[in-house]
């Protein structure tokens, strides 16, 4: 298999774990990350994604991606992070309940009402995103009480920074490590 990769990897901090996770524009992206050490992708599907004009995941594809990497034991993280408008937002619950369905590891997501919903209609482990621009333990504990299991921390933070934040929070963190640009 060959493929190229973004310059784009992300690494969850907590106590006792650091998870590399990788973009994945396509499976065959997808098995070549899995395959060559990251320990999770996040792929974006064809509805709900800020790429949604990119040649993303369909369900069947999504289906796909998660059996295999939960063969290897490993996760499929899938975006549903737009800012919806009103007419964005047909279909919404209908698509959460087919990831949850086709055993998605999470959601990412930087919308409040996404968010809501996910938490709300499925027992999707979901995952806020780098939009949402949290900057510090109080934002962070804020969607963590809310049901929010990792926050995906503003790209502006400093090593010092993100070190004295994850003193004072239990959710999990992530940060981006290299790059911040989708390609």
């Amino acid at each position: 298999m060959k493929g190229s990769f973004s310059k784009k990897l992300f690494i969850k901090v907590s106590d006792d774990m650091v998870e590399l996770l990788a973009p994945a524009g396509d499976l065959e992206k997808l098995k070549i990350a899995l395959l060559y050490g990251a320990d999770a992708v996040f792929i974006g599907g064809q509805s709900f994604s800020l790429r949604a004009r990119a040649s993303n995941f369909s369900l069947g594809d999504i289906k796909e991606a998660t059996h295999f990497a939960h063969k290897l034991n490993k996760k499929v993280y899938v975006t549903t992070n737009i800012i919806p408008h009103n007419e964005d937002l047909d279909g919404l619950i209908e698509y959460l309940k087919a990831l949850e369905e086709n055993e998605v590891d999470a959601i990412i997501s930087a919308s409040p009402f996404i968010v809501d919903m996910a938490l709300a209609h499925t027992n999707l482990e979901v995952h806020l995103s780098t939009q949402q621009s949290a900057l510090n333990s109080e934002t962070v504990n804020f969607w963590y009480e809310k049901g929010v299991k990792r926050i995906v921390l503003a790209r502006e933070l400093d090593k010092n920074h993100i070190r004295s934040l994850k003193k004072r929070t239990e959710a999990d963190i992530e940060v981006f490590i290299h790059g911040g640009m989708c390609m």
